[in-house]
């Protein structure tokens, strides 16, 4: 007997974007494969409730729709083929050691070109410097950071016009890292594809964004960047890379717990010990890849940026990268900085609460596992809560 899918195919979704944009140009790129695991993977692997569904199949089309839109907008204005990108400046590592906090500061210098998220979601037409503070998508984002539940805000900083993950741009490629889903085969997969074209379209869709929008010395952050540097290199030859650091009995707890909160609700109980695990073995392969491609790449390119300095020196550690990079840190951005500490203290926004143990991990046990990592990068061990 045959089994009825609960997802759509590939080609159905295809079909319906071709349908709502009127268009059928998707673009360059290898972005069918990875739809293809990730519509397999929900199928094999999710256990989302079943009033989850229209939210996920909506955004996988949305992201299809501003293919063909970013297609349309290139055949209409040539000449942003020719348009330089500068940098990046690529802040990654594991998350949750101050890869947010650190962007979010730098991202107050005017000298950067942000990747917001308001501009990623939705990027044609791409935002003007006259227009983007009424921008309507700009309104959007602005709203719905407002309605976030408190338990999201204690977790993770918002901030408006602050780069973030290349969430949307990856996605677009289907090849982004995907833990907004509980598609653990699909995670499998993406830690060791070939992420070269991914990289190239996203750089296609970052110079549609700073076609109108200047200036054009780009500001990413990304802790997932780390799986793949070599294929990013590729698509951005000049970068440099800034990598936190933090004790892993704090980073894969406190990330498992957010990502518990990311995803769509289950269908009845989530088994929050598979997903501790899962968060273990992905960030474990993610600085395994990281370590490696360091050694190939050259050290040269990288600065290494602990969370223990960064909380103790904020402004000391923002030197020491502006430094990195022979940039200027200008008073006005330091007051800005400072400013943005002030309002943005621990505990601000309310207290985020975890423990591995609700994850089926121990602080012993990741400390084991990610011994290699705490070791190559003489990573501070904290005290742990009981």
């Amino acid at each position: 007997m045959t089994r009825v899918r609960r997802y759509p195919t590939s080609d159905q979704l295809l079909a319906e974007a071709t349908e709502e944009a009127a268009l059928s140009d998707f673009g360059p790129g290898d972005f069918r494969e990875g739809l293809d695991v990730l519509l397999d993977s929900l199928e094999r692997d999710g256990d989302l409730s079943p009033a989850a569904d229209a939210g996920v199949i909506g955004a996988l089309r949305r992201r299809l729709v501003n293919r063909l839109e970013v297609e349309a907008w290139y055949r209409a204005h040539p000449e942003i083929e020719t348009l330089a990108v500068r940098g990046p400046v690529d802040i990654n590592g594991l998350p949750r050691t101050g890869t947010t906090a650190l962007a979010n500061m730098m991202s107050l210098d005017p000298q950067f070109r942000s990747l917001r998220g308001w501009e990623q979601a939705e990027p044609c037409p791409p935002p003007t410097t006259a227009t983007e503070a009424t921008d309507a998508r700009r309104l959007r984002a602005a709203e719905e950071n407002e309605q976030l539940p408190p338990e999201l805000k204690a977790m993770h900083l918002y901030d408006l016009d602050a780069t973030m993950e290349d969430t949307e741009l990856l996605g677009m490629a289907f090849h982004g890292q995907q833990f907004t889903l509980p598609a653990y085969g699909y995670h499998a997969w993406w830690r060791d594809c070939d992420m070269t074209s991914a990289y190239e379209y996203h750089r296609r869709v970052v110079k549609l964004l700073e076609s109108r929008r200047p200036p054009d010395l780009w500001l990413f952050k990304a802790p997932h960047h780390n799986f793949h540097l070599e294929a990013f290199l590729a698509a951005y030859p000049d970068a440099r890379f800034v990598m936190t650091h933090r004790d892993p009995a704090k980073a894969i707890p406190s990330w498992s717990s957010l990502v518990s909160t990311v995803f769509p609700p289950a269908d009845g109980e989530r088994d929050l010990h598979r997903l501790g695990r899962a968060v273990s073995e992905h960030l474990r392969v993610g600085v395994e890849h990281a370590i490696a491609a360091r050694g190939r790449i050259g050290e040269e390119r990288f600065l290494d940026v602990h969370h223990r300095a960064l909380v103790a020196d904020p402004i000391g550690t923002i030197r020491r990268v502006y430094e990195f990079l022979g940039l200027e840190l200008r008073p006005e951005v330091v007051q800005a900085i400072v400013a943005w500490q002030d309002a943005n203290r621990a505990g601000t926004h309310g207290t985020h609460h975890y423990t591995p143990e609700q994850f089926g991990l121990t602080a012993a046990e990741l400390r084991s596992d990610y011994d290699f990592y705490i070791r190559h990068f003489d990573v501070e061990i904290e005290e742990t809560r009981r």
